[in-house]
């Protein structure tokens, strides 16, 4: 949407602090090193759980010793695909997942693996966008991985990307109001 005039909007100053965090962070690194970075960052961030999206990110930190709260496949993926004794969750949840949406059936699957952990949702379809349901259900001490289609590792630490969606409703905006 164009506007004729620029619009001004203003970060009431007790809130400014919000802003510090760079939403999110890309790794652009190979494994392990990867890995290792998206650690280092789930210690700065206070991240106990990690949530994966897609084959290859998801048999990386198994790989790497690192064990999903909850991880998402579709065993597609341009490399090797995954062995079955890599993915051995408590609970396995099959959902249709077309590509281009976030269908209920796998938004409900995602809402209720965050709070089960120990699951592993295999789609039939795509799983790319799930990842935008996790930072939407998962737990604030968490965060989501995914891979970027260039190579990056794309790490996000919920609680303070959910704080990036309530900055920008935060604030004050109006054609040239203070």
């Amino acid at each position: 949407m164009r506007r004729d005039k620029p619009l001004t909007c203003r970060l009431p100053e007790e809130l400014r602090q919000l802003y510090a965090f760079p939403y999110p962070i890309a790794i652009w690194r190979e494994p392990p090193a990867s890995i290792r970075a998206a650690l280092a960052a789930a210690e700065d961030f206070g991240v106990k759980r990690i949530y994966t999206v897609g084959d290859v990110v998801t048999e990386n930190f198994i790989k790497y010793g690192v064990r999903p709260a909850v991880a998402v496949v579709d065993y597609k993926t341009r490399r090797h695909g995954l062995s079955a004794a890599q993915l051995e969750y408590r609970r396995v949840v099959k959902v249709q997942n077309p590509p281009g949406y976030i269908t209920g059936e796998a938004w409900s699957a995602v809402s209720e693996a965050v709070e089960e952990e120990d699951t592993l949702i295999v789609v039939e379809g795509e799983e790319d966008l799930l990842s935008l349901a996790f930072i939407a259900e998962g737990r604030d001490d968490a965060a989501v991985a995914y891979g970027h289609y260039a190579g990056a590792l794309i790490f996000i630490p919920i609680k303070p990307y959910r704080a990036l969606k309530r900055l920008i409703e935060l604030l004050v905006c109006g054609g040239g109001q203070k």
